[in-house]
Formats: structure tokens, sequence, C-alpha cells
């Protein structure tokens, strides 16, 4: 009998129960942020602050010292060193890689160390685990465990990837598939479509695939495989999404030309530098801009050395359309590929009626973003609406519904459809507790919201926020924000 496949929306409302199931889970009582609204600070003149390096270019310079010919010794500075690329960190050293923190965001990746083995995390459904062959486990991080993937396949490196409950449940087809078109051969050890799996043998064989969804992670594990293989490839894909990949396999000098949503990948030499640069998130920076623009501050923030790739921007740029005084300045490239340059923002929402995002180059260009996106909203006096979502059912919550239910909980009204989001503004929003669903940019959007509405707020979970932004608490006190984990009280 042929195999049935869903498409990526029938799969998405097949993910609502079992997404509901994993949110409604028991909480680990991690430490919750509590929130007092109001600026604790009155100011005239400009203010800076900084934000952490981005997390999806710190994944991919770490996962370059494990492309062919990278150097014995690679330096990575501004990385991210939230949860989320801490996972990868273990998996690196079971492959024989030595990772140390220099301190500032500086890791170094050397080559050539004792491998140190990771403890294997019980599955109920396999009791005879490979032998012989490293098992890598990336916690949470979807990002670290699918390249990781892709470059093991690219390799020929045998091993097992696995990651924690929750990254379990989430599709690995969308990876697994094109690379068996590319001659691999990558085995399910539990569930179909799912973590764990082995990676047995390489990509062989040039060929043009198709993937079918939008995803970054996707297309990058193709790249970063036939890059690994130096095998020609053409990878087409059916919206644009960050390239962050693709900027810096160009920027080590390899062969990929992009049109009409195909990439083609000539096969042919590249060199992995000794030092990567690291930009600032601009996801990260929208924290600092959406409390800066709730509050109404006439004065002027900036948050220089952000990673302006367009593909990232996302949130701004629906904000600039409904209205925002938001602008771009000092403008510059990385050598890693990367436009780099200063956000600033000035005033606040006045005047802005609503936000729509109905293109899904625009939704991926702000899919980090759009919990926050949804606090703005409801901030606003008119409806607005955020399509195109789909893929948010697969993070690390279905984020469709607990950007819902979280947004909800201050009074805001919002109806959940199949592919996103509509946001009735105009209703009265109100301080009190509110779920964070241990999802990091759940619990950061309700706390930026938070901060504009009198009373207290405490987001459960709240501190979470580590798996991505570290210093989130550190950063929102920098504009004016009253807020603190409660275990600092």
């Amino acid at each position: 009998m042929p195999e049935v496949r869903k498409t990526v929306r029938e799969t998405a409302r097949d993910a609502v129960d079992d997404g509901a199931r994993r949110f409604d889970r028991p909480a680990t009582e991690a430490a919750h942020l509590v929130v007092d609204g109001g600026r604790q600070l009155e100011r005239r003149g400009p203010l800076t602050v900084a934000v952490a390096g981005d997390k999806s270019v710190s994944h991919r310079a770490l996962l370059a010292a494990l492309l062919p010919g990278a150097p014995a010794v690679l330096t990575v500075r501004n990385a991210n060193l939230g949860g989320a690329v801490r996972a990868l960190l273990p998996a690196l050293r079971a492959l024989g890689l030595r990772v140390d923190d220099e301190g500032g965001g500086t890791l170094v990746v050397r080559r050539g160390a004792v491998p140190v083995p990771q403890a294997v995390r019980a599955h109920s459904g396999i009791t005879a685990w490979p032998a012989d062959v490293p098992y890598l486990e990336t916690g949470g991080s979807s990002a670290a465990a699918r390249l990781l993937i892709g470059l093991l396949a690219g390799t020929g490196t045998r091993a097992v990837v696995d990651g924690d409950e929750v990254l379990r449940h989430r599709p690995m087809e969308w990876i697994v598939d094109p690379l068996v078109e590319l001659g691999a051969e990558v085995d399910y050890l539990g569930e179909v479509g799912r973590l764990p799996v082995l990676v047995r043998a390489p990509v062989c064989r040039s060929a043009a695939v198709e993937l079918s969804v939008g995803s970054a992670q996707a297309r990058s594990a193709v790249l970063l495989a036939v890059a690994a293989a130096r095998l020609p490839a053409t990878v087409r894909h059916p919206v644009r999404s960050r390239d962050h990949t693709e900027r810096m396999l160009a920027a080590f000098g390899a062969g990929l030309h992009e049109r009409d949503r195909t990439i083609t990948w000539d096969g042919g030499p590249y060199t992995v530098p000794s030092v990567i640069d690291v930009p600032a998130d601009p996801s990260l920076a929208a924290y600092p801009v959406a409390a800066h623009l709730m509050w109404g501050d006439s004065a002027e923030l900036r948050v220089p050395g952000v990673c302006l790739n367009p593909t990232r921007l996302g949130f701004f740029e629906v904000l600039r359309r409904a209205g925002a005084d938001i602008s771009y300045e000092d403008e510059r490239r990385t050598s890693g590929g990367e436009p780099i340059g200063t956000v600033v923002a000035r005033g606040g929402l006045e005047g802005l009626e609503s936000v729509r995002v109905d293109d899904p180059a625009l939704l991926h260009a702000l899919i980090d973003e759009v919990p926050l996106l949804a606090v703005v909203a409801a901030l606003l006096p008119g409806t607005s609406r955020i399509g195109c979502a789909e893929e948010l059912r697969f993070k690390e919550t279905d984020r469709l519904t607990t950007t819902a239910r979280m947004v909800g909980a201050f009074g805001a009204r919002v109806e959940v459809e199949a592919d996103g989001l509509t946001v009735r503004g105009g209703a009265a929003l109100r301080a009190g507790t509110v779920p964070g669903f241990e999802d990091h940019r759940i619990a950061m959007a309700a706390a930026t919201l938070a901060m504009c509405l009198p009373g207290r707020t405490t987001v459960r979970g709240g501190a979470c926020h580590h798996t991505s932004f570290p210093d989130f608490a550190d950063v929102q006190r920098a504009v004016g924000a009253r807020i603190v984990e409660d275990s600092q009280r």
C-alpha cells in the first residue's frame, strides 16, 4: 500500500492535541519573572543597549568546525551563550572537539580532542541502542539537532542524534527525506519522522531536491550536507526564509547561486576561516525596541551591531509599515557575509491602528517574534492578523495556541486559526499571573507586555528565557523595566 503523506497544514491540525498535551504538562517550576508595570527611569536624550549574539549564526559558526578542511582551532566571537546554543556543545565534545568558553561570548573549538561520551536518554520504545557509534543529544534545540544531522550525513560520520522529550515530538522528516534523496541512509530508531535517528551512510549522489517546507533549518541541513560532501546539488524551497547558511558558505568562497527559490551548489572548494564573528541577534533586539515603543518614550533607543539580514527584520518591518519610527543606521557587513548596523527606535505606538502579516516570506522573517508581535497588536485599537504561520505549531510548544492563551491571560481578545492568529484590539488589559508555558519566546513576550501595564505581573516559569536570551532581564532593566526573577527577590 503506498505511503500517504500529509500536507504541512494537515499535520499542523493534527498536532494541536499533541501540542496541547505538551504545554499543559506539569511545570518543572523554573523561576518565574516578576514585573512591576511602569518605567523606573525618566530620561532625556538617547539610550543605547546591547544584546547578545545571534543564536542562528552561532549554531552555524560552531558547526563549521565539522566541515572538511576547517582549521584545527576555530574561534567564534560574540556567540550567543543561551541554552539553545550550549545544548550543541556536549554533542561536539562527543565527536572529539574541545570547546572552551573564553569569556565575553568567545568560544574556541579545537579538533583532535578525546571524545567525551554523552549519557543516553531513556526511550520507551528502544531497548538496544546502536553500538560503537557516538550518541549525540541536543536537549530541546531543534536547530542543533537538524543541522547536525545534515553535517553528519555530509561527512559520513555514523552517529545517533537525539533530543529531549519535547524535541522528540518535533518533525524530522523535513530534514531526513531530502537527505535520503541525496543517497544518505538515516534510520528512525523510534517513531517514524521523529528523533532519535541513526545516520548510517553519507549523501553520495547529485540531485535536485525539493523541500516541503520553508524552514531555514531544512534548507540549511541539506546545504551543509552537500557542502561537507563536496557534492554538487540543487535545492528548491517554497519560501524565502533566513539565509545565514548560504551567506556563511558564500563568505567561505563556496560556489552558491540562487534564483527563483532555487539554490545551486557547484561542489567546489571553500575555506573555513579561523575566526567567525557573530552579529547581535535581531530577535533579541526586538524586546527592548518593543518595550520602548509600548512606553511611548519620545526619546531615542539605539541597539548597535544588530544583524540586518532582510530575512530577519520582519518584526521591525511590520511595525515600520504600520507607522512606527524605526530606522537602521551605521550599516556595514561582517566577514561572515552578514549586514549589520544600529536599530534606532523613536516615539511610541501612537497612530498605529493594526498590524498584518499575510506573506510567507514576511512571516519567516519574524517567525521567532510572533508572540511579541501579538502582544504589541493587543495594545493597538484595530484588528490585527498574523497568518502563514502553520510552522509555529512545531516549536517548543504549539506556539499559536500558547501565544493566544498567554495574551488572553492579560484580557486580550485573540482567535486561533489553522494558520495564524487574529488579535482584536481595544480590550482593557490587566496585570496578573500569566503562563509562560516553559517557552522562552512566550515568556519574554509576556514580560515585555507586562512592563507597560499598571500593577504586578508574574510570568510563570519565565526564567526559561535563558534558552535564547540569558541577559533578557538585564537588558529590559537597562531600558527602564522593573523586572526580576522571583529567586532574586
